[in-house]
């Protein structure tokens, strides 16, 4: 009882300070029969007012400062030294295929001061308008960033409206490793939408084209070229890093004007052929005319020529 008295200590202080001021009202009023005062209300009636309204005003306002005072020195010393705070037990963790509302539970709110436990813990929760500018996970190696955080808030997010075809929520993981992709899978199979998961790779029947889009050819070319950069590393000659980009540049221009479609898998043997096929050797003792005889030939030749259709034909 105590303890909430003096938890509401700016109330009691009013309410102490209206009754004292009431009482000193009517028990000790302003003297207006007073010479001196009666002397200043006829020649400056202005300023008698003013002291009138005052003396009234200083009946409630000097009493509710007292009070304060009292009662913030017992809350300090008396009170809140011996206070102990039980912690309190957090309420049940909400469903979330029972959710009313789309929101993320992240953690738990306590003392927002001290590392103390509260009487009242909630949990802490974005709500729905809060999960559209999204969330970064930092931490180091080893710290519990994937199975503390993206595990439990994949769970929420894809259980939601699990059983409700039309509120449930949907997503592109886009991820490095695998491990997550499974897990998504098995929290999917456990809510009952293991038909929802659908797995864009090389060896599945939906597949990415990172070349069918809007791009010139030179910078659909260019990509490509920094792919195999990180495949099979830079020469040591600009050269050869520019022949192979305009190569690319102009399949991708073949493939837009002959099918109005370029294909990966028909973009890059053709660039790497070169570079990873043994190169012919001439023996010394060639004659400059029977060397381009065999150049002639390579190049009427159609057998060895590299060319691939979108059916992925050579």
């Amino acid at each position: 009882m105590i303890q909430r008295i003096l938890n509401s200590k700016n109330l009691v202080a009013f309410l102490l300070a209206a009754a004292t001021g009431m009482t000193l009202y009517f028990r000790v009023p302003f003297p207006e029969d007073n010479i001196f005062l009666q002397v200043m209300a006829l020649r400056s009636p202005s300023v008698f007012q003013v002291l009138k309204y005052s003396y009234t005003l200083f009946l409630f306002s000097t009493p509710y400062i007292g009070y304060s005072v009292v009662l913030s020195g017992l809350y300090i010393f008396a009170l809140k030294a011996k206070q102990r705070i039980r912690a309190g037990r957090l309420p049940l963790f909400p469903d979330p295929r029972k959710r009313d509302d789309l929101f993320l539970v992240v953690g738990e709110v306590h003392n927002p001061r001290k590392q103390v436990p509260a009487e009242n813990p909630q949990w802490l929760v974005i709500p729905e308008w809060g999960l559209f500018t999204g969330v970064a996970i930092l931490g180091a190696i080893g710290s519990g960033k994937t199975s503390c955080c993206m595990y439990p808030f994949a769970e929420q997010i894809l259980a939601y409206r699990a059983a409700d075809t039309e509120k449930r929520i949907g997503g592109l993981v886009l991820e490095v490793k695998g491990d997550f992709c499974h897990r998504v899978r098995e929290i999917l199979a456990r809510h009952g939408r293991a038909e929802d998961y659908v797995e864009i790779s090389l060896d599945s029947q939906y597949r990415y084209n990172p070349l069918h889009n809007d791009l010139d050819a030179y910078a659909l070319a260019y990509n490509i070229a920094s792919l195999l950069n990180n495949l099979y590393g830079k020469g040591k000659e600009p050269f050869w890093q520019q022949a192979y980009t305009n190569l690319a540049k102009f399949i991708i221009l073949l493939h837009k004007v002959a099918f109005d479609y370029v294909p990966l898998t028909n973009t890059i043997p053709p660039i790497t052929h070169g570079a990873l096929s043994p190169k012919p050797k001439l023996s010394s003792d060639q004659a400059p005319g029977q060397m381009r005889k065999t150049s002639l030939q390579a190049k009427r030749d159609p057998a060895n020529r590299v060319y691939e259709c979108p059916g992925g034909g050579g």
